[in-house]
């Protein structure tokens, strides 16, 4: 089947009450916990429908958020969202009440529980129609992202279409794109703040609801942490700004050598004079070397991107109307991934591919998992594949960049570890935000600034005056979108180093720890997960720094007078 072909329909929430009644019922009349696991069958059958139309109605309003018929499908799900909830909690009550847990327990796992736990935690009847006003915010934040049009160089772009001149080889056309860019977010400013001030007000009203002080542990709960809390993650962050800091600060400093420049502004976004790698080839043409490429990986990757190729589960080139960025969502009524990303013209597109195809490998990897909620993992754990897979797939980065490969995988290892400290200052802002609920949009901004001087203190913006009052952080969707969503990635990312080194040594050896991470899926949370792996948690003292040293031998090692 190819995706154009997949069932699509509205669910009817009060036909599923009366189904998961009859469940209930019959899970609470059971003889033993392997009756009750027939009925536990009944309902992943119910839920995997509902996962699945949900995912597709999201994904058609992303594709197009200026289709009428999408829009209206997206809202509905929206709609309905907090009733499942409310359906989804009530089952979560009777596993966790059911007299034959420990039978349960001894076929899937604890983790299973612990999450049915925090579901239990991070939502509640009382609080439905406030996730129906949060929904309702966020698609606001979407369309006005997705419906960006900016003037620029005599033609109009959208926020990713943007993207290839912030990194052009002529410095005036880098600065005038930003200008381009940030005179938009300008215009928006205030729309923005309102909604993200609703958002921050109605999420701390939910979690003063359910008994919390404020938003943070709930949002850690709705995250699905189990195994680690925000005095790990503040303890984490430090390590970030003492080991990931002052190494940014020298490859800043060997970039200015590289580009010739005096200074380094915010716009400087590039890494060699004549601008950075562009892969070559069409989009097309990118899509068929990384068939061949997964094909020589292993046979596993082979098999699946096949599958996504010949059964149309790829949307990768930016156009009018589609929401920017990219993700894989999936659909478990088909067991099968799907990948979104907007293909620009810059290196982006193949990390892009690579990383959203680590997503998509994994949940193609664990589709046969014996519990939905197994499918995935929580996001840290989920970003390891991803992140990993850009890394993995090394090797054949020249059927991409060709002559320019050696400069593409200096350029992609000085991104990637420059990235941290952009994501703890996204995870310590957000913290702030939620610990002050009534702090005003203008002191949001002030501290955002603040905080980069402590985690981004070499930033420039010149004379852009968007960015210098602090709203440059209105551009990151998951800030509005998932809260606490963003030190995940840099968790990922340390442990995506890890796999980095030991495929350097072993590609047999890690291929095999990376697969049985993949098949691993959700069955366990995210410090049982790195053991599976064979990696060392980025929460142990001395672990982040070791990853680091490691990291700046290699880019110590590279001749850069050579790219």
């Amino acid at each position: 089947m190819k995706y154009t072909d997949y069932t699509y329909k509205r669910i009817d929430t009060t036909e599923i009450k009366s189904q998961m009644a009859e469940i209930i019922e019959g899970f609470n009349n059971a003889k033993d916990a392997r009756d009750q696991n027939k009925w536990m069958d009944k309902t992943k059958a119910i839920f995997s429908d509902y996962e699945t139309y949900a995912s597709i109605a999201h994904l058609n309003f992303n594709r197009n958020t200026k289709d009428e018929n999408a829009t209206k499908e997206n809202d509905y799900y929206d709609e309905i969202d907090p009733s499942m909830k409310e359906i989804s909690l009530n089952w979560a009550k009777t596993l966790l009440n059911g007299k034959f847990r420990n039978g349960l327990e001894d076929i899937y796992g604890n983790h299973f529980f612990n999450l049915k736990e925090l579901e239990l935690k991070s939502f509640d009847p009382k609080i439905k129609k406030l996730v129906e006003e949060e929904n309702k915010l966020k698609n606001e934040y979407t369309k006005i992202i997705a419906g960006a049009e900016i003037e620029f160089e005599g033609k109009t772009y959208n926020l990713s279409g943007l993207v290839p001149f912030h990194t052009d080889a002529d410095r005036d056309i880098r600065k005038r794109s930003y200008v381009a860019r940030f005179g938009f977010f300008e215009k928006n400013s205030e729309v923005l703040d309102i909604i993200y001030d609703k958002l921050v007000k109605l999420r701390h009203n939910m979690a003063r609801k359910l008994g919390y002080d404020n938003y943070i542990p709930l949002g850690y709960a709705a995250m699905g942490r189990t195994d680690y809390n925000h005095n790990d993650v503040a303890d984490y962050r430090k390590q970030i700004v003492e080991n990931v800091v002052p190494l940014v600060s020298r490859l800043h400093k060997q970039k200015k050598e590289i580009l010739g420049l005096d200074h380094l502004y915010f716009y400087d976004g590039i890494n060699y004079k004549e601008g950075d790698p562009k892969p070559k080839g069409t989009p097309d043409a990118l899509v068929l070397a990384a068939q061949k490429m997964y094909g020589e990986l292993s046979p596993e990757t082979g098999s699946f991107f096949n599958m996504m190729i010949n059964e149309e589960l790829l949307d990768l080139v930016n156009r009018d109307g589609k929401m920017g960025g990219g993700f894989c969502t999936a659909f478990p009524k088909y067991k099968r991934p799907y990948i979104f990303s907007n293909f620009n013209g810059t290196d982006h597109d193949v990390t892009v591919l690579t990383h959203e195809a680590g997503h998509a490998f994994q949940a193609y990897s664990a589709r046969n998992q014996p519990l939905m909620e197994y499918y995935w993992p929580t996001y840290e754990a989920a970003e390891i594949h991803s992140m990993s897979m850009e890394f993995i797939t090394w090797p054949w980065m020249d059927y991409f960049f060709k002559e320019d490969t050696e400069r593409f995988k200096y350029l992609h290892m000085v991104k990637s570890i420059t990235f941290l400290p952009y994501g703890a200052c996204v995870d310590h802002f957000q913290h702030w935000v939620y610990e002050n609920p009534d702090a005003s949009p203008m002191e949001r901004k002030s501290k955002w600034s603040e905080l980069e001087e402590i985690y981004l203190p070499l930033r420039d913006y010149d004379d852009l005056d968007f960015p210098n009052k602090g709203g440059i952080w209105q551009g990151q969707l998951h800030i509005y979108q998932v809260p606490f969503y963003y030190i995940d990635y840099t968790l990922a990312q340390i442990c995506a180093f890890q796999f980095w080194s030991k495929f350097n040594n072993n590609r047999e050896s890690a291929w095999k720890n990376y697969l049985e991470l993949c098949k691993a899926g959700g069955s366990h949370a995210f410090i049982d997960l790195l053991k599976i792996a064979d990696l060392k948690s980025p929460f142990e003292p001395g672990v982040l720094a070791d990853v680091v040293r490691e990291i700046w031998e290699w880019l110590n090692s590279v001749d850069v007078k050579k790219l």
